[in-house]
């Protein structure tokens, strides 16, 4: 039997955090979440750099195409943002309240347009998370692990859904680098604050069924790895 990625598994990529003004125009958005209005005294704004649709910057070459950035932008919208993928109330620090994509004139490995996403984020300053909030500024706090789902998983060589074709991932055929590209994205999950954003195991695990191939088991994981999407403020 041939393996095949179990559908809607949560996928873990690493985003990077930067700062953001705390203007009125900013603030009116992030109201919009609140039960009482905030002020700009109450609240401290950042951004993440989530992800992009680049193709030749994911180290397990799993990049996501257009369609899967744009659906992240709308299911991020309204998440929290936690420590350590820990799904507790407790662990709740910040909201993301809005998500923006940005165009670039660049064009990617798939023939479209570089787009990047940037999710802007807020949470209420209390005596408990000013250190946090310290941390963030001083740029200790600064990789998280975003979780989002996915449907589909698309060979860059043939264009079919990959693991059903004869590529194998990060192969090179006629000298393009097979990928298995991310088409879309089905939820996200949650935003976390992470120790070690590139440990194997810090994201949920996906399984796949039995292949007879040794070959293909051992480049097909059952276990996504965190991916390193970095991206620096210019």
């Amino acid at each position: 039997m041939k393996k095949v990625f179990n559908k809607n598994g949560e996928i873990s990529k690493t985003a990077s955090v930067g700062a953001l003004a705390n203007t009125p125009e900013e603030l009116e958005k992030v109201n919009k979440f609140s039960l009482e209005p905030l002020t700009a005294e109450e609240v401290y704004l950042f951004k993440i750099a989530v992800c992009s649709n680049a193709q030749d910057t994911d180290r397990d070459n799993e990049p996501l195409l257009r369609k899967a950035v744009e659906g992240l932008a709308r299911y991020l919208k309204g998440r929290t943002v936690i420590f350590d993928h820990t799904p507790s109330a407790k662990n709740q620090i910040a909201r993301i309240y809005e998500t923006v994509l940005e165009q670039s004139e660049k064009m990617t490995e798939a023939g479209e347009p570089l787009i990047k996403l940037i999710a802007h984020c807020y949470m209420v300053k209390t005596d408990t998370n000013a250190d946090l909030i310290a941390e963030i500024k001083a740029g200790i706090k600064k990789e998280v692990s975003v979780g989002f789902g996915t449907s589909e998983y698309r060979c860059s060589i043939c264009g079919k859904e990959y693991n059903s074709c004869a590529h194998y991932i990060g192969r090179e055929y006629n000298g393009k680098t097979c990928r298995a590209q991310i088409v879309d994205c089905t939820d996200a999950y949650e935003v976390s604050f992470v120790a070690v954003p590139c440990q194997v195991d810090a994201g949920t695990t996906k399984s796949f069924e039995q292949d007879a191939e040794e070959e293909r088991e051992a480049e097909l994981k059952a276990k996504i790895r965190l991916k390193e999407i970095l991206f620096r403020e210019e």
